[in-house]
């Protein structure tokens, strides 16, 4: 829409200043002063036409269609009385409406119906008389989300038509951040599955991490990332032995590890297991276990040499409900595994104390 730009007054005489000082700069009170084009607003955004339904009492009805056609959108029903009712729920059910307007009293029925249609509902307006405060407090009784008062006009009618265009919108967009979260919950429910489990793929496990990290945050409990690579002593080992000791640490690595937990194959010598729902003292404990299973396996004879398999351990806890990100937790694990080789240690655990301003 392309608003007409007119100036005012064209050929009139500007009013002259005082002893012909000049005018301070900073403020413009001339009303016949050129504005700046780059400053006028040439084009509106376009609003999506919303399909309404509209269900009001016969005096009501008519005013309140042509209020929302005024407003730009669609009345794709217009409904009264108990025949109204039905229609207006077979409309909903086929998803024929974004949006209701719905009289109070008497429109009860069709806000209970729509509800009921949750997720997938339209957006309910409850029209009212009488005071703001009033019906408020009735829309909310009845279960609506927005309200508006009688009688019905352009200028009630558009904001509310604006409000539930962006409330619609945002619950389809919640509703599609839902779906995804269940997807990969089930997916990491299936994890729990004992004769399913093993290394999986990265990909997997960093997406199963980044949804429990938002988990941890929204119900307050601890997540604990525990980082291990696989230890040889020098010289080099002969060809062939550190991938036969990197199967039997990542096999003794899946039999320590809980249901809940996950793991996979970080690089040729590294390992990454979550343990959710765990904080720094018991994943410190899990990953003692994890080390301790792996250097109680059979070494690898090679070379006229003995390798024993040793697995080094560090672990990066976050405390519940506190902001965590993969990349944090990550760097932490592995400042935590580098303490534990400099200083000869199994596992080294440290506490995340937040996230850094990057």
């Amino acid at each position: 829409m392309t608003r007409a730009r007119t100036q005012r007054g064209a050929g009139k005489p500007r009013p002259a200043t005082a002893r012909g000082r000049s005018r301070a700069p900073s403020v413009v009170t001339d009303p016949y002063e050129k504005v700046d084009d780059d400053l006028v607003l040439d084009e509106l955004p376009e609003l999506r036409v919303l399909q309404v339904g509209v269900y009001e009492t016969t005096p009501q009805l008519p005013s309140a269609q042509a209020a929302v056609a005024a407003c730009g959108h669609e009345v794709t029903l217009g409904a009264m009385g108990k025949t109204g009712v039905e229609e207006m729920k077979q409309a909903m059910r086929e998803g024929l409406v974004d949006v209701v307007i719905v009289g109070l009293p008497g429109g009860e029925p069709v806000i209970d119906a729509a509800l009921a249609f949750a997720p997938r509902r339209p957006v309910v307006i409850a029209a009212c008389g009488g005071s703001a405060a009033s019906a408020a407090r009735t829309a909310a009784a009845a279960g609506a989300d927005l309200v508006t008062l009688r009688p019905h006009d352009v200028e009630r009618l558009a904001p509310m038509l604006l409000a539930a265009g962006r409330l619609g919108d945002a619950r389809r967009e919640l509703e599609h951040v839902r779906g995804s979260e269940a997807v990969l919950r089930a997916k990491f429910d299936a994890l729990s599955d004992r004769e399913r489990t093993g290394l999986q793929p990265f990909e997997l496990f960093s997406n199963v991490l980044e949804l429990e990290l938002k988990r941890a945050r929204r119900y307050a409990y601890p997540i604990t990332l525990g980082l291990f690579a696989l230890e040889l002593p020098p010289p080099a080992p002969p060809p062939g032995v550190r991938g036969i000791l990197r199967a039997r640490a990542g096999n003794a690595l899946l039999h320590s590890i809980r249901d809940i937990d996950m793991a996979t194959e970080l690089d040729h010598e590294r390992f990454l297991v979550l343990l959710p729902y765990t904080d720094l003292d018991g994943g410190a404990e899990v990953a003692r276990r994890i080390t301790g299973a792996v250097m109680a396996g059979d070494p690898v004879i090679a070379g006229g040499r003995t390798f024993p398999p040793r697995l080094v351990g560090g672990v990066a806890a976050a405390s519940p409900g506190q902001p965590m990100s993969f990349s944090r937790l990550m760097r932490d694990a592995e400042r935590a595994l580098e303490r534990a080789r400099e200083g000869g240690e199994d596992v080294v655990p440290i506490f995340v104390e937040g996230e850094d301003d990057e």
